[in-house]
């Protein structure tokens, strides 16, 4: 027994020499011109597939993937975030994303046979040594279905009239980018807020909380990005010079107990109306108009303020925390089907 304790701790400490000569001495090639020794790559993917098996679990709350907007949304996520290395249907990759190793597949391989559920676990967390980058905001699981939605898209085969119809920006006269904001901003029932709600100080300060990652938001501080500062203002002004157009949207039984809540409020939570309207008692001209809002977003946004996730006003934290589920989805149904406003004083009239 003892030879074979003095045999295993030769053996270890040789290994501990040869990887030390490997790493200090620079023996091993990291060129990707040579790939990975034969084995590496399989185990590699092996460890990959089986780790993301383990730990992607379902979520209690998946959204409807099938959801057009939800897709569209993923769409233009992807566009900038994702298509420069894995491409999109239809379109192969350019030569220097081939030459990676190791080398990204295309958007055709990569959706493989994954499920909804490990590919948003994939998305939200990255890939160790693959180049495949984390979800950039913490905490922010739910943004990464959008893209999840448009992944299982191209896994049931999308069509190239139909990729292109996802991608497309609207003809707008406006600074450069506005079309390409737009082509997410330019509707309702998006899951993403209208813009033509909001003033151009309110716009600003949103995309340079984003820019700075102050306001956690993949999908926002990837675009944020892009522009420059110059940009950035520009867009405020142009969008915030927007009127609000249609009425709101839904209504119902969860409007009418959301109305009671944010005009009334009770002892735990303060009402709404007072700060965002209609006919605020507070108004300020840092706090946005809430009336016509596209309802999965508000929803969405008291989530993060009550479980801690967006920061920056200790008024809201303080009047989202005690907010419960149903709660939250009756404030925003009554605040979506309101008509749309811009400021926080009385409504202005639907259009015909």
């Amino acid at each position: 027994m003892k030879q074979v304790i003095l045999t295993l701790a030769t053996l270890a400490v040789l290994g501990l020499v040869g990887a030390a000569a490997v790493v200090g001495l620079g023996l091993y090639n990291v060129s990707a011109r040579v790939g990975h020794l034969p084995g590496v790559s399989w185990v590699l993917h092996t460890t990959f597939r089986n780790s993301v098996d383990l730990r992607a679990e379902r979520p209690e709350r998946m959204p409807d993937l099938a959801d057009p907007a939800l897709i569209a949304l993923g769409a233009k996520h992807y566009e900038t975030a994702c298509l420069p290395c894995h491409a999109e249907p239809g379109r192969e990759r350019t030569a220097t994303m081939a030459a990676l190793v190791p080398e990204p597949p295309h958007i055709d391989e990569a959706v493989g046979d994954w499920t909804p559920a490990e590919l948003h676990w994939i998305v939200y967390n990255g890939v160790k040594m693959s180049g495949m980058p984390h979800w950039p905001a913490e905490r922010r699981e739910e943004e990464v279905w959008s893209v999840v939605a448009y992944l299982e898209a191209v896994q049931q085969g999308i069509e190239p009239q139909a990729q292109q119809a996802l991608t497309a920006d609207p003809q707008v006269e406006g600074p450069e980018h506005a079309a390409w904001c737009a082509s997410c901003h330019g509707g309702v029932e998006r899951h993403v807020p209208r813009l033509d709600i909001l003033t151009e100080t309110q716009i600003a300060e949103a995309l340079e909380e984003y820019r700075s990652g102050a306001r956690p938001s993949g999908i926002m501080q990837q675009a944020a990005s892009i522009p420059t500062e110059a940009e950035l203002k520009e867009l405020a002004a142009w969008f915030g010079d927007r009127q609000p157009r249609g009425a709101g949207s839904g209504g119902g039984g969860a409007a009418e107990r959301g109305a009671v809540l944010a005009q009334r409020g009770t002892e735990e939570v303060p009402a709404c109306t007072a700060c965002h309207g209609p006919g605020a008692t507070e108004p300020n001209p840092h706090f946005p108009s809430l009336a016509g809002q596209d309802r999965a977003y508000l929803a969405t946004q008291l989530r993060l303020w009550r479980d801690g996730t967006r920061h920056g006003s200790a008024l809201m934290t303080k009047a989202a925390r005690a907010l419960e589920d149903d709660q939250i989805a009756e404030l925003a149904a009554w605040f979506a089907s309101l008509p749309p406003q811009k400021g926080t004083g009385a409504p202005a009239a639907a259009e015909e």
